[in-house]
Formats: C-alpha cells, structure tokens, sequence
C-alpha cells in the first residue's frame, strides 16, 4: 500500500514540474514562430469587414496640475487596453506549457490613442520602452502609462466653494468606427492607486464611449470639489475682520487725529485682498465669482466709511460760531436720550416732589437741546454712534447676505 502512495506522489509531483518548465527554447520558439509573416501595420480580425474591438480602461493615480488661471488640468495615470488577435494565438502544450507572452510595442500592432483636446501639444499614448502581453487565446493586453493634460474650460463663480468638471477625449487616430471601435468596459475610472490632493476632492468620475462625426472617442471626465478650508482662512475671515476694523474708525477719538490713516489703511488691505483673489481666478469677465463682487462691495463700503471720516471730523472742527441746525439739536438730544435711559428694571417708588424734579429736569433737557449750546463736537459724536451702528448692521447684512446666496446657488 505504501508502495503503491509513493508511486502516485512520484507521478504526481513529474506531473507539476512539467507544467511548469517552460525553457528558453520553447520561448524563443514560439517568439519566432508568432512574428514570422506578421505584419504590424494591419489590424487585427479574419474578417476585416467588421471593426476590432478595442476595450480601454483608465486608472487614476493622481491630479498633478488644475491651474485654474490658464486652464490647464494634468492627472498622472495608465490605461488598461485590451483586444483579440487571431495571428497571435498558440497551443501552449506545442510549447511546454507557455501560456503568456511580452513583446515589444513597436514590432507588434496597437491602436494608436491620444487626446484631441490637450492643453499643449498633440502626442499618441505609450512610451518606447513599454510591452504588450498576449495570452495564449490571442488576448492581448497593453498598459500604457502617461501624463495627461488637457484644456479645461474653468466656472469660479462660486469660489472658494466650487465644482470643477474637466474632459479628456481619446481617439483613434487616423481610424474609423468600422476599422477601429473603442469600448469602455466600466462606466468610472479605476481608483485603486489613487493618492488625495491636497487642494481638490474628486466627487465623480465617467467614462463614456460614443460615436460621433466620423469618430469612436471615449470621454473621460473627472469632478472635482475644492477644499474651501485655504482660502476662507487667508481671505474670506480676514477681509470680514477688515470691515470690522473698518467700523471701529468712529470709536476712534477725533482728537487723536488718526482717523483718516486708519481708515485709509482698512482701504488699502481690502484692495490687496482684491489682488490676492484675481491672482487665482482666470482673467475672465465670464463667469465672475461671487467672493470678487463680495470684496469689491467691501471696498465701496470701505471707501464710502473714508468720505464719512472726513466729514465728521470736518463738523468736529467746526467754528461754534455758526449755529447748528435744529434737525440737527434734536438728533443730539435723541442719542442723549438713549445713552441716559435707564434700565427697565430700576423700578422704585417715588414722591410728588421727585415726579416733579424728574418733569422738570427734562423741559431744562429739551431747552439745552434747542438753545445754542449745542456745540458741533456734540453733533458730531451723536453722529459717530448712529453710524458705528449703520455700519456694524451693514457688516453683518453684506456677510449673511453672501452666504446665503453662496448656499443657494451651490
């Protein structure tokens, strides 16, 4: 019986070995007799009525480059091609058990695939140095690595909260639908080499095969969402804090005689923000982005708050000698009244005489608001109260009002 067991493992493990021992001969062989009266410049298919298949499949590995000012987008990654060629098919048992084979791509035929919608210049996929693999069936398989570029028509209308869509189309050049048809086997790009850029988050990606004017094309298209984090930290939340500087110029003692510089600075940094932003937004009337508008209604803002400041300080200054306006009186006496007005829970009981005090010293209040010694330095802070409340609601309208429309339209 032991006997019997140590036969059979011996046949077993020959069996194996066999298998398996394809030797450089039987290569160089089959090398031989696969390119002998093979012509490379005729495609593959017994019947050449019909058109060759060929199948392609991209795998992303990285964005290298989106520069939304020149509209360039760039990824980093290899296609999977595939198709059936007859004149490459063999036994494998004729060749001890050979089953798949490398070539180079220039002595065997490949389709010739390239972008027709690049950023620079025109240029078919695959390098010299790379190979195609055949299997045994005739299966061919072809895995062509490259940078691809391609001109991206760029939409910053909601930045720094966009979503960019750009298209790569590959061909066949010099081919058509009924020579050379080109097929997506999958519907998105394969992801499993992909590494995360830091600027843009990928969302969706396509791959669609269609004939059109005269042409099979695939068209490969990526989505891509910005991440906001960058920008709103270094422009949107410090314009913000700029405009609420800006209100603060008319905290600012008139004395100090500070209050033009300071509010001419405010001005000058939104208008280098203004700068910041163009730098990376395409040099384009269409479309404009909203944060543009946003900062430009800042500077007017900012501006508007600079012609204000000077003409309160001109009213400050101003000669008592000349009289000041009743409207103007009774603008004073208004802010004196609601600085001076007492908490509404102050309530206590008090006599007639107090009551009679009390009436009193309001009809003295309204005489010192309408006689002359009112000075202009009182109507110019009543002035700066009202307007540091005008412009703080102003500020928070502008901001609630940007990002509610942002949120809308996105």
């Amino acid at each position: 019986m032991r006997t019997a067991f140590q036969i059979f493992l011996t046949l077993m493990l020959r069996t194996v070995i066999n298998v398996s021992c394809s030797t450089l001969n039987d290569v160089s062989n089959l090398y031989t007799t696969l390119l002998q009266n093979y012509n490379s410049e005729v495609r593959p298919g017994d019947n050449q009525f019909l058109p060759t298949n060929v199948n392609v499949t991209f795998n992303l590995v990285a964005i290298q480059e989106f520069d939304e000012v020149d509209g360039k987008f760039a990824v980093i990654g290899f296609f999977e091609v595939t198709w059936v060629d007859s004149r490459m098919a063999w036994n494998p048992l004729d060749y001890n058990y050979t089953y798949t084979m490398l070539f180079s791509q220039d002595i065997v035929w490949k389709p010739t695939l390239l972008s027709i919608n690049p950023f620079s210049k025109i240029d078919q996929l695959g390098k010299d140095f790379m190979t195609v693999r055949y299997y045994h069936n005739g299966f061919a398989y072809w895995s062509p690595g490259e940078i691809l570029s391609s001109s991206c028509s760029v939409d910053v209308t909601y930045f720094p909260f966009d979503q960019q869509t750009c298209f790569i189309t590959l061909m066949s050049w010099g081919t058509w639908p009924n020579e050379i048809l080109l097929q997506s086997p999958l519907t998105n790009f394969k992801m499993g080499f992909y590494s995360e850029h830091g600027t843009w988050q990928i969302s969706s990606t396509s791959a669609v095969d269609s004939t059109s004017n005269g042409m099979s094309v695939i068209n490969l298209s990526v989505t891509m969402e910005r991440r906001p984090a960058f920008f709103v930290v270094n422009i949107v939340l410090p314009v913000m804090f700029l405009m609420a500087l800006n209100c603060c110029v008319f905290i600012l003692p008139p004395e100090s005689g500070e209050r033009v510089s300071y509010s001419i600075t405010v001005l000058l940094a939104i208008a280098v923000f203004m700068t910041l932003t163009g730098d990376n937004l395409p040099k384009t009337s269409k479309p404009m982005s909203l944060l543009s508008y946003f900062l430009m209604s800042d500077l007017v803002f900012s501006a508007i708050i600079c012609l204000i400041t000077m003409l309160g300080l001109r009213l400050h200054f101003k000669d008592d000698n000349h009289m000041v306006p009743s409207y103007l009186k009774r603008l004073v006496f208004c802010c004196k009244c609601l600085s001076n007005k007492k908490p509404k829970n102050d309530v206590r009981p008090f006599s007639t005489d107090e009551k009679i005090q009390q009436f009193s010293g309001i009809n003295r209040k309204d005489n010192i608001a309408t006689d002359r010694d009112v000075s202009w330095r009182d109507v110019s802070k009543a002035l700066d109260t009202i307007l540091l409340w005008i412009s703080i609601g102003g500020l928070v309208i502008s901001i609630i009002s940007f990002f509610i429309i942002l949120k809308k339209l996105v």
